[in-house]
């Protein structure tokens, strides 16, 4: 069993503690996101547990407490990406989240992910081949690949990127963008990689069994052109505090800030 955390929220930046206490008790409590009422027990015991695959955007309340991890083969998905609070209105200062980000990388595995690509007359192609060129420099040899891919306007996010003049690029101009990148991040030594979309480059899975010497089917519940390997995600939605607008995890404001308030670290369940 492959353990996600989390697609549907940042659990190293805004849970750590919650994760640190569910590793050591062996176990943690997980909601059917469809239907509330089915609630399952997830063994973490480091004999049931494949590998952990641990999303994030910001991994310094998780950096004191690494040791915890230390049972289980595990690694990080990291997103770094070039905006302000226009678009990113609850992470932390790029800075720290660099600084998180290389000292992470001395202890275990960390994919950058550069991951989506927003198009507004602000944050243009020229943009972010700027904004690419100074983060590679900044995680170059801290980091053996990259993954990007393009923001989708999802129903629940649409109104939010339209709000900040998100363009949809037509596919010859996704390509071009995507091969500058490349070229960008091969020069200083990163792979590029793309996650679901056709850009050119090197397909990759995002929870990928391989990593963890094991062997696991694709998850069928994940959208077209995504190869990660089946995992459970210990997450919740309305949960995480990066307040990103293009987020599809969170739907309300209210409900995100209510259930973080009412978290306990203590709980078997993330939120309940």
């Amino acid at each position: 069993m492959i353990i996600s955390a989390s697609r549907r929220t940042d659990i190293p930046a805004c849970y750590a503690d919650w994760l640190v206490n569910r590793l050591h008790a062996g176990y943690c409590m997980m909601k059917n996101p469809y239907n509330p009422a089915q609630v399952k027990r997830v063994s973490l015991l480091p004999e049931d547990v494949a590998g952990i695959v641990l999303w994030t955007k910001n991994a310094a309340p998780l950096l004191p407490k690494l040791a915890a991890l230390e049972p289980y083969k595990h690694y990080f998905q990291y997103t770094i990406t070039p905006y302000y609070a226009d678009i990113e209105n609850g992470l932390a200062d790029k800075k720290s989240v660099i600084a998180a980000f290389i000292e992470l990388s001395r202890h275990t595995r960390v994919i950058w992910r550069y991951d989506p690509i927003i198009i507004t007359p602000k944050y243009t192609h020229e943009y972010h081949v700027r904004a690419f060129t100074k983060l590679c420099e900044l995680l170059a040899g801290h980091t053996e690949k990259c993954i990007i891919s393009f923001a989708i306007a999802y129903k629940s996010v649409a109104k939010n990127l339209a709000a900040v003049g998100h363009v949809g690029l037509p596919a010859e101009e996704k390509l071009r963008l995507a091969a500058d990148l490349r070229h960008i991040a091969s020069e200083h030594g990163i792979t590029l990689c793309s996650c679901c979309e056709e850009l050119g480059l090197q397909s990759i899975s995002c929870i990928d069994a391989s990593l963890f010497n094991t062997i696991a089917p694709r998850d069928k519940h994940q959208r077209v052109g995504c190869n990660c390997a089946i995992s459970v995600d210990i997450g919740a939605y309305n949960s995480c505090m990066n307040g990103c607008l293009y987020c599809y995890a969170n739907h309300s404001l209210a409900k995100v800030c209510a259930n973080f308030a009412g978290h306990n670290a203590q709980a078997e369940l993330l939120i309940d």
